[in-house]
């Protein structure tokens, strides 16, 4: 019962991952439902041993206290085939942020602070919904103001939406 068995775990759900990457939603949970819940079963079993055999602040007893509190979080995406297994993507698109985070202290004012992380999220928003993010904002700038009109997300922008701008 030592690191490489907790490895062995991670690398076998993980496998199962990269098999099914390309499968529908629908696909990807019954996989889910069928490979790896009971593997993530076996897992917890492995956990609920380990946890007696570890000091509680040696490193590894922290990692096995940290997975067995956020047990319910880090097994969520069993539950919908949409989710991801891994943050990796989240973690990726955080990494403009945490990059600048000192140059953020200098932004200029809380108020100016607000807004770079208006725009921050805007941004990455539109990466992540393969969105041209200077095309979405002029619009959206452009726009502003006309109240007969309800400004797309990134998610629902199109270029359809182009039309409006005036």
């Amino acid at each position: 019962m030592w690191r490489g068995d907790a490895l062995a775990f991670y690398k076998e759900m993980f496998r199962i991952e990269r098999r099914i990457r390309d499968f529908s939603d629908e696909e990807r949970l019954r996989e889910r439902q069928e490979k790896t819940v009971p593997l993530l079963r076996k897992f917890k079993a492995w956990l609920d041993q380990a946890v007696h055999t570890v000091l509680p602040k040696d490193t590894f007893g922290i990692a096995i206290h940290y997975v067995l509190k956020h047990w319910e979080a880090l097994t969520n995406f069993t539950k919908a085939g949409h989710l991801e297994a891994s943050n990796n993507y989240a973690e990726r698109c955080m990494r403009t942020v945490a990059v600048g985070k000192k140059a953020y202290l200098f932004v200029g004012s809380e108020r100016a602070g607000h807004a770079a992380a208006i725009y921050y999220s805007l941004v990455e928003s539109c990466k992540a919904n393969k969105v041209n993010a200077l095309t979405y904002l002029a619009h959206v700038l452009s726009n502003a103001r006309n109240k007969s009109i309800t400004l797309p997300m990134p998610d629902e922008f199109t270029s359809s939406n182009i039309a409006h701008v005036g």
